[in-house]
């Protein structure tokens, strides 16, 4: 296998252990090649169903953390993986390109470190971590979030259980960031994840598990799309009928810290709009997580809140129909207002019943952006790039 013209190989030594000869079309380990991952670096779709064999004996998992720019955050990610009660595990740490002290951090750990010589993506970064495994489990862990001790053994446990070929997580309720913003994402997420079926439609790319036979077969990540790379292999895996398993036991620490402009810009741009994207290209949404039909009627609550309030300011008498609709909508979410009071007093609980409004708004602006984007087939890969 050969470096793709005009790309020269980039080798390095990780903190034990072989040089890694890397090229952007495959790369070699201790002069053995290794077979890649059946990437969608080439498109298409596949449609045949998908064959593995569980082993009796345990399974050896192989935790792939890539990482871009994150310096501050992956010491303390890398310190949570090799914290775990269970220590046969291998890690690989892909640096995705980075440009600040990434590669340094990662080489002061036991990992093998991957690192490409620019910016691909976390769907490029997660399939060269792959192709470096030798564990039959996957498991993926975003350098922003630190893992909980007993993660691995969950982790084995839910993938051994018969009947589940993949295992997800999700935030836990106590982000690192203490800010109102970050406590309204990172509990919003994890409410909606501990409130769903075990049976899940889709992944989670900062915390997800997958035997690699059957993350090989599916062909792992699509590298086209800069955001929502995992909820589409989900997609994938759940279209051939695969299992993947919701374990609300296995959670992870967020530490990125959210403003509102970058949670306005990511939840429009790289959660709305690919998000409908999908549903169109697959022809289903999920019906759990917060796409319920509690959580579709709490979206119409939300513009009913803000058709009225604008209403309001020349129809006074529409305050009557305002306040209902404000009921319904705290009504709907209840439990997750709950935890917002219990978590950040009566300020989290009047910031994120806001916030939560406001994302069912924009979220439907983005749904018919993306829409009217889908119409031009021809721009549809923007709609993954935004």
């Amino acid at each position: 296998m050969s470096p793709k013209r005009g790309i020269e190989p980039l080798c390095l030594k990780a903190h034990y252990g072989p040089f890694i000869q890397l090229w952007l079309a495959g790369f070699v380990v201790s002069d053995q090649p290794l077979t890649p991952v059946a990437s969608h670096r080439e498109g298409g779709k596949r449609n045949h169903t998908i064959h593995t064999e569980k082993q009796d004996c345990e399974m050896q998992v192989t935790i792939i953390v890539p990482a871009y720019n994150s310096a501050a955050t992956l010491g303390l990610c890398l310190d949570s993986v090799f914290a775990q009660t269970e220590t046969d595990v291998e890690v690989i740490v892909v640096d995705d390109g980075s440009t600040d002290g990434t590669r340094h951090i990662a080489s002061h750990y036991p990992a093998r470190l991957v690192v490409l010589p620019t910016n691909l993506g976390a769907a490029a970064a997660r399939n060269f971590g792959a192709q470096q495994a030798l564990g039959q489990v996957l498991f993926f862990v975003d350098s922003d979030v630190t893992l909980s001790r007993d993660a691995l053994g969950r982790v084995r446990a839910a993938i051994e259980q018969p009947g589940f070929e993949a295992v997800i997580g999700s935030y836990d309720d106590e982000p690192m960031d203490r800010s109102l913003v970050s406590q309204f994402k990172n509990l919003a997420h994890h409410y909606f994840h501990q409130h769903s079926g075990q049976d899940a439609t889709t992944l989670f790319g900062a915390c997800t598990a997958i035997r690699r036979d059957l993350f090989v077969a599916t062909g792992g990540f699509d590298e086209r799309k800069r955001s929502m790379e995992d909820v589409d292999l989900g997609y994938r895996l759940s279209s051939h009928g695969v299992r993947i398993k919701l374990d609300p036991h296995l959670q992870v620490k967020h530490l990125k810290r959210w403003g509102f402009c970058l949670l306005l810009r990511t939840d429009v741009t790289r959660r709305a709009i690919p998000w409908t994207a999908l549903w169109l290209e697959y022809g289903w949404l999920p019906n759990g997580l917060n796409f319920g039909l509690t959580q579709r009627a709490a979206a119409v609550a939300a513009g009913a809140i803000g058709a009225l309030a604008f209403a309001c300011i020349f129809q006074p008498q529409a305050l009557i129909l305002l306040g209902l609709a404000l009921v319904a909508a705290a009504w709907l979410n209840r439990g997750l207002y709950g935890l917002f009071f219990r978590r950040g007093g009566f300020n989290l609980l009047v910031v994120g019943f806001l916030l939560q409004q406001l994302y069912y708004i924009y979220s439907a602006v983005g749904l018919v952006s993306a829409i009217a984007i889908y119409c031009f087939p021809h721009r549809r890969p923007l709609m993954y790039r935004l």
